[in-house]
């Protein structure tokens, strides 16, 4: 990841870089920064792509460079004109500039690193003349001594480049797109689609314009081409024009307004009032926008006139628009109330005209207001969605369909369970009351037998859900089976899967499984403690578990007694506060005239971790005074650190 430094700092920290005695007598004339036009063109039409390339060497070992390709004029490479009279830094006043959180680098050496740019990518040029630009790079920087360091970059300038725009007629432009539409189906190709998109994009007048508005609307199928035009439309002159076209089309009856296109027209319309967001921050749109309550305010006046417009429209065209005012609800209570009833019913009228994904989306997100007996029939249809890119889908709508029809959810369940591919979470399950599930206990076992014996190493995790569903659902039919496969093969699972093994047999059979839990327990090496007893606990918890916590809790051993805290804290009952509060005490007069020593020590674990576990604790609650009492009393700098600021 590229650091963020302002450049002040920069100077300072490349200067005693550059005087530093482990890289020698290093002046700055040891690394360059050229620029130079990617051909023989010094002329270009307006809306023409500039292509510039960024070099970079050194004369000597000690530097890398960020190679990644990137927009031009952000806050690794800063673009300097000759003149800002006819330009527009589109990128940066409309976009708050490139934003990346990834880099590519690489050694730095005499023979150039070129990293490519298109210049219209950041700025558009209104009017014609001669143009003089430089780069200002942040991509170079030295090698330390110490392989995790990453030094600041060192800012190298460019020369100059010198070319000149002239204009682009009305006619010019129009075979431009012509041609740009005779090849966009004509090739299948995803490198030659995204440059073709971009050329359309790059065009800046109102022919091309109309295009990239009717693209956008209305993507097809070469969508390497046609997701240019969320940037195309930008780029172009007429704003105006482009505003005035999408709302239009918001306007139209017939077409689907989606979160996309009210997002889009909502910053055109605050670009156009309030001019750029700057090029200060360098934060993507949308997070400069979202906290602008100017910007709420136009996108709640659009989403009230799409409401008003709801009896108007019908099909896919009605359900997608109330989805997306169901998405951007205004704040103000009042009228959050009343649109909010108004888009339910149509919801849950027109759930099945929305796409799968908005389906699933909108259950998961909008659960409480959306749940229905009506829905019924469509989870069940969600369920029929297959494949990888549908899981969310089918998990989602399972989940909701055991919480509102249980008994109508109950083959599905089974049919889960019993797929041998299905990595389910077991918490999506919990809301199916059934103590045990006979029809899977076959199945299972076939499959927890077949997986215990198998060296494919992702097997291992398929044991553990299996083994988990196991010990949740399956009856006491199996259990011979179940304690014959673990003697066959548990020495050599790995915990987690034992932790599940012991957690089925453990319900049926405690007194034979318990000395078996013991013995693991004893022999899960140090820093493994997660592996196992999380696991077992989440699915099986007693007396004697409980039992066992609280001795693990009396040791002085800081990692084994702050776990059991921990454990204790989530599925400990209303008894064990005592033990907590004893044990806590315990520790503080232990500690209390030695609390400096407690702050390197892992001790401080144990103090920590009994704190949280009484405020947070399901199984009491603690009076304001008492949680007050204990946030302020934390002797160690582990607990104070953990417990400021925590809610009871």
């Amino acid at each position: 990841m590229v650091k963020k430094i302002s450049l002040f700092l920069i100077a300072i920290f490349s200067a005693l870089i550059l005087s530093a005695p482990v890289f020698g007598q290093i002046t700055p004339t040891s690394v360059r920064a050229k620029l130079s036009l990617a051909g023989a063109k010094t002329t270009f039409r307006n809306g023409e792509p500039i292509e510039l390339v960024l070099e970079l060497t050194a004369d000597r070992e000690g530097y890398l460079a960020d190679v990644t390709t990137d927009n031009c004029d952000t806050r690794t490479d800063a673009v300097t004109l000759n003149t800002e009279t006819g330009v527009v830094h589109w990128r940066s006043d409309d976009f708050g500039g490139g934003y990346r959180d990834y880099s590519s680098v690489e050694r730095l050496s005499n023979t150039p690193a070129k990293i490519p740019f298109v210049l219209n990518d950041c700025l558009r040029f209104d009017q014609p003349g001669r143009y003089t630009i430089k780069f200002t790079t942040q991509r170079v920087r030295p090698v330390s001594a110490k392989p995790t360091e990453w030094l600041p970059a060192i800012p190298l300038t460019t020369n100059e480049v010198s070319f000149e725009i002239v204009p682009m007629t009305d006619a010019q432009e129009q075979q431009e797109v012509e041609r740009i539409l005779k090849a966009v189906p004509a090739t299948n190709d995803a490198k030659t689609q995204r440059q073709l998109g971009q050329e359309m994009a790059f065009l800046t007048g109102d022919v091309a314009l109309r295009e990239k508005v009717r693209v956008y609307l209305n993507p097809g199928e070469a969508t390497n081409y046609s997701s240019w035009m969320s940037y195309g439309i930008y780029i172009s002159r007429n704003r105006a024009l482009v505003l005035q076209l999408l709302e239009v089309a918001m306007r139209d009856p017939d077409r689907p307004v989606s979160a996309s296109l009210l997002g889009t027209i909502t910053s055109l319309r605050f670009l156009q009032q309030y001019g750029s967001i700057g090029r200060a921050n360098g934060a993507p749109m949308m997070a400069t926008f979202e906290g602008d309550s100017r910007n709420a305010a136009i996108r709640d006046t659009y989403v009230a006139e799409l409401a008003a417009g709801l009896n108007k429209r019908s099909g896919k065209s009605r359900s997608i628009t109330a989805m997306t005012i169901r998405m951007n609800l205004p704040k103000d209570p009042q009228a959050n109330s009343a649109l909010l009833d108004t888009v339910r019913g149509i919801l849950l009228q027109q759930f099945d005209t929305l796409h799968e994904f908005d389906q699933e989306y909108l259950v998961r997100q909008y659960w409480p207001q959306l749940r229905d007996q009506s829905l019924v029939p469509s989870l069940k249809k969600m369920l029929g969605y297959n494949g990888v890119a549908n899981k969310n889908v089918h998990d989602t709508a399972l989940q909701r369909l055991i919480e509102i029809a249980p008994e109508e959810a109950r083959p599905f369940v089974i049919q889960e369970i019993k797929d041998p591919k299905s990595l389910v979470d077991l918490e999506l399950l919990v809301g199916l009351k059934d103590k045990t599930l006979p029809e899977v206990d076959a199945v299972l076992l076939d499959q927890i037998k077949r997986l215990a014996s198998s060296k494919v190493p992702f097997d291992q995790t398929y044991l553990k859900q299996k083994a988990s569903l196991a010990a949740r659902y399956a009856t006491e039919a199996i259990y011979a089976e179940m304690m014959q496969i673990y003697r066959d093969n548990g020495a050599r699972l790995q915990l987690d899967a034992r932790a599940t093994f012991l957690a089925y047999l453990a319900r049926y059979n405690e007194r034979e499984a318990l000395p078996l839990i013991e013995q693991e327990v004893a022999q899960t090496p140090s820093g493994y403690e997660y592996s196992f007893l999380p696991v077992l606990l989440r699915l099986y918890f007693a007396d004697s578990m409980d039992e066992l916590l609280r001795k693990r809790l009396d040791s002085d051993d800081p990692h084994l007694a702050g776990h059991s805290a921990y454990l204790i804290g989530l599925y400990g009952s209303a008894k064990d506060q005592a033990a907590l509060e004893a044990r806590l005490a315990r520790w503080r007069a232990d500690w209390a005239d030695r609390r400096e020593a407690a702050d390197p020590d892992p001790q401080g674990m144990i103090e920590s971790e009994i704190i949280q576990s009484l405020i947070k604790s399901k199984s009491w609650k603690l009076s304001t005074e008492r949680v007050n009492e204990l946030r302020q009393s934390c002797l160690s700098k582990i607990c104070r650190q953990n417990v400021q600021g925590l809610r009871d």
